[in-house]
């Protein structure tokens, strides 16, 4: 019998605040001063949650995944900090080391929690890792590579048993990158969320093509793509605005509702960010956003009585 969410959730909480407390009560017994001592008892205790969450019942597995999902990650915590004691390395090596790790538990740790979790952590700490090195133009790079894997396992075909979770984890990383663009070092360099802006709006015109060319004439899916680009280019400079439309797009066709209101209250999240960075009066940014907004709902309703939408 499959637990309800908020049971998984409350083990979740409930084996995070026991781990919590062994980790207190080996601190007050000193057997955490020791670098070495981290080190090693973190890996071991990554380990063998490793190997409890493959040979737990299948009966068991669901119950304990909150569970393993918590001393996992508590294990990996404390290998962190050991790692940090001994060898004292460069910001760079730790966030290789954080990925290295995370693509680790994405395929050999049998919890559902984790594979949701490992994606959004490796896209991210890759996002600052070339933060890190100084190299922000593979970001966009990075981001078709989640945007490739995005609308492959969108495809309830493509997604495996145990990995039903990976759509909305690959969504959110998608979100963390293309929120990428506030930070200042790419508000100087205003060419790669363009870019990034680009990438999506490509797809999403693959997306339209591949999906209406054979229900309409090309002239029809011409105006819309056209349409599409019209709504978008004021907003260059803001991926995440495009980017939430384009996982509206993508929920709407597969059939992923929880997508749908994600990108909603990304959208909103989006749009206010780049009206309060517009260099203009508040009055005009009033204008625009009334205008906007009026536009998306009238594109909401175009794309809900298309095709797409009437086949859902």
């Amino acid at each position: 019998m499959i637990s309800p969410w908020y049971i998984e959730l409350l083990s979740f909480f409930g084996s995070l605040l026991a781990g919590g407390f062994f980790l207190l009560c080996l601190v007050v017994l000193g057997l955490l001063n020791n670098e070495h001592v981290n080190l090693f008892l973190g890996f071991t205790v990554m380990i063998l949650v490793s190997i409890l969450s493959f040979f737990s019942k299948d009966g068991k597995k669901r119950s304990l995944g909150p569970v393993i999902f918590s001393f996992l990650n508590q294990g990996f915590v404390l290998f962190l900090f050991g790692v940090n004691q001994v060898f004292k390395p460069e910001d760079t090596s730790l966030l290789w080391t954080i990925i290295c790790f995370q693509l680790g538990f994405f395929f050999l740790v049998s919890s559902p929690i984790q594979r949701f979790l490992s994606p959004i952590l490796v896209f991210v700490f890759s996002g600052v890792l070339l933060y890190e090195y100084k190299i922000l133009f593979f970001i966009p790079l990075l981001t078709t590579v989640c945007l490739f894997l995005l609308y492959f396992y969108t495809y309830p075909k493509n997604i495996k048993e145990n990995f039903e979770s990976l759509p909305y984890s690959l969504s959110i990383s998608l979100l963390c990158l293309a929120g990428f663009s506030f930070f200042p070092e790419l508000k100087q360099s205003p060419q790669i969320s363009e870019f990034q802006s680009l990438v999506f709006y490509f797809t999403g015109c693959l997306l339209f093509y591949k999906e209406l060319s054979s229900k309409t004439n090309l002239l029809t899916v011409g105006c819309v793509i056209l349409f599409y680009g019209l709504i978008f280019f004021p907003t260059l400079g803001t991926p995440g605005i495009i980017a939430s439309f384009f996982l509206i797009l993508i929920g709407f066709v597969r059939g992923y509702n929880f997508l749908s209101y994600l990108a909603w209250f990304s959208l909103l999240l989006f749009y206010f960010a780049f009206y309060y960075d517009l260099e203009t009066t508040l009055f005009e940014k009033s204008k625009m956003m009334l205008g906007s907004s009026l536009l998306f709902f009238f594109a909401y309703f175009c794309l809900r009585f298309s095709p797409m939408g009437k086949k859902r």
